[in-house]
């Protein structure tokens, strides 16, 4: 009997404790989280790359976008004829007190430089 329980203490000796279980564990899954890590640090540039080009071209459109404008307002013409405001003599506007101005289109359409 002894000597069984002397063989069950030597064999309970020679197995690993439940630290050195754990630690053997975390030694064999650290390079996993390493490379997962990796992989979604590489995923995350890639990403943002994409993301700057993306950006980039929009705004290089909204510039070209920009400058067309700017061009067309500076190279406009007007279609409406200029309108002359004068004063009427004979035209009295009684709630104010005061004469109307009216306004009168003379004349062809002229374009504006």
């Amino acid at each position: 009997m002894q000597d069984m329980i002397k063989q069950l203490v030597d064999a309970s000796k020679s197995q690993p404790t439940h630290q050195q279980l754990s630690q053997e564990l975390w030694n064999s899954v650290q390079p996993i989280l390493a490379a997962k890590r990796e992989l979604a640090e590489i995923q995350h540039n890639s990403h943002m790359n994409l993301i700057r080009v993306m950006v980039d071209a929009r705004y290089k459109d909204t510039q070209a976008d920009i400058r067309g404008i700017k061009e067309a307002l500076t190279n406009m013409t007007g279609t409406a004829p200029t309108p002359i405001f004068e004063k009427g003599d004979d035209e009295y506007d009684a709630k104010r007190g005061r004469k109307r101005i009216s306004v009168k289109d003379f004349g062809k359409p002229t374009t504006r430089n």
